[in-house]
C-alpha cells in the first residue's frame, strides 16, 4: 500500500508550486489515500470548491461513451465493424469505409469539430439557422481515409452519441444514466447544460495576462443533444472502483475497450475512451476554464483523479510529483 504521509506531502509540495482551483483524490484497491478540494468553485461569490463540488469533465466523457457503446455492443444492439449509416440514415454521407471501430479508436478522419475556425461564431451562426448539429457533423471534411492513421476527433465520439440515441429511442442524457450511471450509483454525474441551474457546479475561470476572468462556456453547449458530461472526485471514484472490481461489461468486452488499437503518442496507443500505455491507462480533458483527469495504475490498482475549474496550470503536475511512489508499489 501505498504511504499515505508521502502522498499527501507530496501532492501538498505540488499545491504550493501550482496554486491549484479544485479537487483531487486518489485511490488505491477501494481505499482512499488522499481527497482533498482547493480554491474556489465560484470566485466571484467566494464560494470554496469541496469534493462535492460538480465540475464540467469535457473530453474525459469518452470513457463512459465508450462504455455506453460497449453495452449496447454487448447487447447486440451495435456491431463495431458495422457503418454508421446503417443506424442513422443521416450519416449516409460519410466516407463509405467508416465503422463503429473508427469513430470510438478516432481513427475515422473525420475532422474535429473543436478544429474548426471560429467554431464559436460557426456554432451561434447554426443556432440562429436552427440548423442540425448532427447534419454539420456529417458534413464536415475527411482528412484521411478510415484507419490510415490515428487523429483525436471528437466529432466522432459525439456521432456515437447520436447513433446510441437512435438505437435505444432514449435521449443521450438518459441512456448514459440507464446504462452507466445508476448502475454505479453515480448520482452527481450527467450530461452538463451550463445554462441550466446545476447546484454545486463550479464555474470555470480563465487566466489572462496575470488576471483571473469567469471562462466561457464550451462551444457546443448551445446544441441539446450528446455532449459532455459534469461529475465530481467522488463519484469518478466509484467508475474507477467499478473498472477494478465489478465492471458494467463481460471480462472479453472490457479487454476490447482497453486494447492497444493505433499508436497515439508515445507512450499511448488508443483503445476506446483510454489513452492505453504497458503500465498505466488515462484520459483528460479541457475546454475553457476546465481540466480534467484520470490515470489507472492496473498493477498497484491506484486511480488518481483531478478535477480543476481553472485551465491556468496542466494536470500534469501531480502526475510528476506521485508517478514514482505509485509505480514503486510493484
Amino acid at each position: 500500500m501505498i504511504n499515505k504521509a508521502e502522498l499527501a506531502r507530496l501532492i501538498e509540495q505540488s499545491e504550493r508550486e501550482h496554486q491549484f482551483s479544485g479537487a483531487v483524490l486518489v485511490v488505491q484497491d477501494g481505499e482512499v489515500l488522499f481527497e482533498r478540494a482547493y480554491g474556489f468553485a465560484s470566485n466571484q461569490l467566494g464560494v470554496a470548491n469541496s469534493l462535492d463540488t460538480k465540475f464540467h469533465i469535457a473530453s474525459l466523457s469518452k470513457m463512459f461513451i465508450a462504455m455506453a457503446a460497449m453495452i449496447l455492443t454487448e447487447r447486440g444492439q451495435l456491431k463495431l465493424d458495422q457503418k454508421p449509416s446503417a443506424y442513422l440514415s443521416e450519416l449516409s454521407t460519410l466516407d463509405d469505409g467508416i465503422t463503429l471501430h473508427h469513430l470510438l479508436s478516432h481513427t475515422s478522419g473525420i475532422h474535429d469539430v473543436y478544429e474548426v475556425p471560429d467554431l464559436r461564431f460557426e456554432m451561434q451562426r447554426l443556432k440562429h439557422e436552427q440548423g442540425s448539429l448532427l447534419t454539420y457533423l456529417a458534413k464536415l471534411p475527411q482528412d484521411f481515409a478510415p484507419g490510415e492513421k490515428w487523429s483525436y476527433s471528437s466529432s466522432g465520439y459525439l456521432l456515437v452519441g447520436y447513433i446510441m440515441e437512435r438505437v435505444t429511442g432514449l435521449a443521450y442524457r438518459d441512456l448514459m444514466r440507464r446504462y452507466v450511471l445508476d448502475p454505479l450509483g453515480m448520482a452527481d454525474t450527467g450530461l452538463d447544460n451550463p445554462h441550466i441551474v446545476n447546484p454545486g457546479r463550479a464555474y470555470g475561470h480563465e487566466v489572462k495576462d496575470g488576471k483571473l476572468f469567469n471562462a466561457e462556456n464550451d462551444r457546443l453547449s448551445d446544441f441539446e443533444g450528446p455532449g459532455e458530461l459534469y461529475s465530481t472526485v467522488r463519484d469518478l471514484k466509484k467508475w474507477c472502483d467499478a473498472l477494478f472490481t465489478a465492471p458494467l461489461v463481460s471480462p472479453q468486452t472490457l479487454a476490447l475497450t482497453l486494447t492497444p488499437y493505433i499508436e497515439a503518442f508515445p507512450p499511448y496507443h488508443y483503445g476506446y475512451g483510454w489513452f492505453v500505455a504497458p503500465r498505466f491507462r488515462m484520459h483528460g480533458g479541457g475546454t475553457e476554464g476546465f481540466l480534467s483527469h484520470l490515470k489507472q495504475y492496473p498493477a498497484q490498482k491506484v486511480s488518481v483523479i483531478q478535477l480543476f475549474n481553472s485551465d491556468h496550470e496542466g494536470t500534469q503536475a501531480i502526475i510528476s510529483a506521485i508517478e514514482t511512489l505509485i509505480l514503486g508499489q510493484d
